[in-house]
């Protein structure tokens, strides 16, 4: 009895002290949990490093959204955001903005106003206005542009960004039919001209002697010269041509083309807006390429005023 108390107790040591040993072995992997713990920071740090590209690429898109922000701010966003760009004309001005027997407008000037506006997924606006507030309308933000035989000058490109010319001619001096009085600009000391007061002309008539009386219209300078109550205008020749073909009754003739006057007429926008000067620039060359400035200036003046005058001759 006493063996089988002494054979239990031994048994119950043995399984305490394999029990015990099984639980040095457990502890035994602790430091391997604790190298495990240790080696979490070098993970931590493998982490780190998307996160610094997720902030690079963060600072990028704050950059860009920046960008983007300030383009929103300039004319090409307001134009492409609205979907419409405002463009002031006269509508009174043929073959450039008339209106036809319908009542709508047609021209030259017009037909290209509605091709960029094609080419910049937008509609057009036209709004008429005299020729002598048009370019103020701009200045106010009332039209994005003016789209209305705008010559470009050096003194209007002081406050205007213009785009290239689609548009060429010269200036003429037009009298009377029976007056043989101008023949050149040694003739025009004490004269008077019927013109508007923006004619980019004006400096070189009155450096020869030359009376300016403003106008609004060229059928009213016309009408001025037919009357007697000026001496002479300045039409360019495809003015000029268009007016004695709807009107061939009235005696006007050619005195004499001011020298060196080649016209050349561009698009005029807001100073600093050069994103939308240079993407009507772009439309402005597809329209050349296509054929479309070479159509539209055979439909209207019957021959190719969209290269230089000189290109002509």
């Amino acid at each position: 009895m006493k063996k089988k108390i002494v054979s239990l107790l031994f048994g119950a040591v043995l399984t305490a002290a394999l029990l015990s040993g099984c639980a040095q072995a457990s502890s035994g992997s602790t430091p391997a949990a604790g190298q495990a713990q240790e080696e979490a920071p070098a993970a931590e740090e493998q982490e780190e490093a998307p996160a610094a590209e997720e902030q690079e690429e963060a600072a990028d898109n704050t950059s860009e959204a920046a960008e983007a922000a300030g383009n929103e701010e300039d004319e090409l966003a307001q134009i492409l955001s609205r979907g419409k760009i405002i463009v002031g004309i006269e509508g009174t001005y043929p073959p450039f903005t008339y209106h036809d027997d319908n009542g709508d407008l047609a021209g030259y000037d017009v037909d290209v106003a509605r091709s960029i506006a094609d080419k910049l997924g937008v509609e057009v606006e036209f709004v008429e206005a005299a020729w002598d507030s048009l370019l103020i309308g701009v200045d106010t933000g009332k039209f994005d542009t003016v789209i209305n035989c705008v010559s470009i000058t050096e003194e209007r490109q002081e406050k205007y960004d213009f785009t290239q010319p689609y548009y060429f001619t010269s200036r003429q001096v037009v009298v009377r039919g029976d007056d043989d009085s101008i023949q050149s600009e040694d003739d025009l000391e004490g004269k008077k001209i019927a013109t508007n007061l923006t004619n980019a002309y004006i400096d070189w008539y009155e450096s020869h002697g030359a009376e300016v009386v403003g106008i609004d219209t060229s059928g009213e300078a016309a009408e001025m010269l037919l009357s007697g109550r000026v001496d002479f205008t300045s039409f360019s020749e495809v003015i000029l041509a268009d007016f004695l073909k709807e009107h061939p009754e009235a005696d006007l003739k050619v005195a004499f083309v001011i020298p060196d006057s080649e016209a050349q007429v561009g698009i005029p926008f807001r100073k600093g807006e050069t994103r939308l000067v240079e993407t009507v620039n772009g439309i402005l060359d597809e329209l050349r390429s296509e054929g479309k400035l070479l159509e539209l200036s055979e439909k209207y003046f019957e021959a190719d005023y969209t290269v230089s005058v000189y290109e002509r001759q």
